[in-house]
C-alpha cells in the first residue's frame, strides 16, 4: 500500500529513511534500519575515515540489505576524503546533509553509479541538487534534529515537491503514522526519521540521551551555533542556553569561546560520559524504546488506519 517510487530506487521495502546520527545511529541500528525493510544510514561528521570504514564493514556483516552513508559537508578537504571512502568501499547509496557538497562531488558519484540523495532546508537549495545531478530530495524542516535551517517542515515539503522534478522526501517531525501519512499528503513519497530511531532499542546514544528523550517536550530542544558553528537543534542543556544567550547578546570570541567548550563538553570524554546529542521536536511523542521493526511495523499499520478512518470521513 506503501510502496513509492523510491522504494524501487533505493531497493527498499518501506519508503523510511533513518537519519544520520553522530552518537545515536551506529553499525547496529543501522542494520535494523534495513533488515526492518527502511533504509539505514551511516554518519560521518564526527569520525575518522578508519572509523567509517569499520563501521560500513560492521554493518555489512550485520545485513545484507541496501544502507547509505551520509555527508555531511564539512570543507572541501572532508567532503573529498569521506567520498573516497565511500567509492573505495562500494556503497551504492549516498546521502548529502547540511550544505551543498559541490556538482564536482555529486557528478563523481553519479560516474561510479552511486545514487546521491540531498538534504535541504530550502527551495532554492533542492533546485541547485537537482539541477548538479542528484537522484532524489529529503527536504528537511527546521523541526529536525542536527543541522537545520529556517523553514518549517509543512510549508517546506508542497513548495519543494511542486519545485524539482525528482523524488522528494520529508524530514523534520516526523516520528509516527501521523507524521507519515501527513508527508505523504503534501506529496512527499517517503520520510527520514532520525529522533525517533534514537529512542530504539538498538541506539547507540548513551543512558543520559535517551533518558533525556522520554523527559522533553516539545520546547526542550535549542538550535545553537555551539556545536559545529552553523545552527543544530540539540537537546537544550544549561551550558547551549547560556553559549546562545551570550551569543545573542553581542559577546565577544573572548567570551564565547569558553562558553563553547562547555557546550560542546569534552568529545575525547567516554561516550557514557558525554551530556549532549542533537534531537528534534517530536523528543516529547518519545515514551518507549521498542526494536527499530516494531518502530517502522507500527508506522505502517498506524498509516494503514489512518486511511482507513479518512476514507470513512469522506464517505460520511
Amino acid at each position: 500500500m506503501f510502496h513509492t517510487v523510491i522504494c524501487d530506487m533505493l531497493g527498499i521495502r518501506y519508503p523510511i529513511l533513518q537519519g544520520a546520527m553522530q552518537g545515536g545511529g551506529g553499525p547496529t541500528l543501522v542494520a535494523a534500519v534495513s533488515e526492518a525493510g527502511g533504509l539505514g544510514i551511516l554518519p560521518t561528521f564526527g569520525g575518522t575515515e578508519d572509523k567509517l570504514r569499520q563501521d560500513i564493514l560492521e554493518t555489512r556483516t550485520l545485513t545484507k540489505a541496501p544502507f547509505a552513508v551520509n555527508i555531511t559537508p564539512m570543507g572541501r578537504g572532508f567532503t573529498e576524503s569521506r567520498a573516497r571512502v565511500i567509492l573505495d568501499m562500494g556503497v551504492p547509496i549516498v546521502t548529502t546533509g547540511r550544505a551543498d557538497p559541490g556538482e564536482e562531488i555529486v557528478q563523481t558519484f553519479k560516474k561510479a553509479g552511486v545514487l546521491v540523495v540531498a538534504v535541504v532546508p530550502s527551495v532554492a537549495h533542492a533546485v541547485r541538487l537537482e539541477e548538479e545531478g542528484a537522484d532524489a530530495i529529503i527536504a528537511s524542516g527546521c523541526e529536525a534534529g542536527g543541522h537545520v535551517g529556517t523553514v518549517s517542515t509543512m510549508p517546506l515539503i508542497p513548495q519543494v515537491v511542486d519545485a524539482v522534478n525528482i523524488p522528494v522526501l520529508a524530514a523534520g517531525g516526523i516520528g509516527d503514522a501521523r507524521g507519515f501519512v501527513a508527508a505523504l499528503a503534501l506529496g512527499a513519497v517517503g520520510v527520514q526519521m532520525g529522533t525517533r530511531f534514537m529512542a530504539a532499542a538498538e541506539t547507540d546514544l548513551n543512558d543520559w540521551g535517551v533518558n533525556k528523550l522520554f523527559e522533553m517536550n516539545e520546547t526542550d530542544t535549542i538550535v545553537s551555533k555551539a556545536r559545529t558553528g552553523a545552527p543544530v537543534r540539540c537537546i537544550r542543556t544549561p551550558e547551549l542556553i547560556a553559549f546562545e544567550a551570550a551569543r545573542n547578546a553581542g559577546a565577544t570570541a573572548e567570551i564565547l569561546k569558553p562558553l563553547q567548550r562547555q557546550a560542546r563538553g569534552d568529545r575525547n570524554a567516554p561516550k557514557s560520559e558525554q551530556r549532549q546529542a542533537a534531537a528534534g521536536q517530536i523528543a516529547g511523542l518519545l515514551h518507549d524504546a521498542p526494536p527499530v521493526a516494531a518502530i517502522i511495523e507500527d508506522i505502517i499499520q498506524g498509516a494503514v488506519e489512518i486511511n482507513r478512518r479518512v476514507a470513512e470521513m469522506a464517505q460520511a
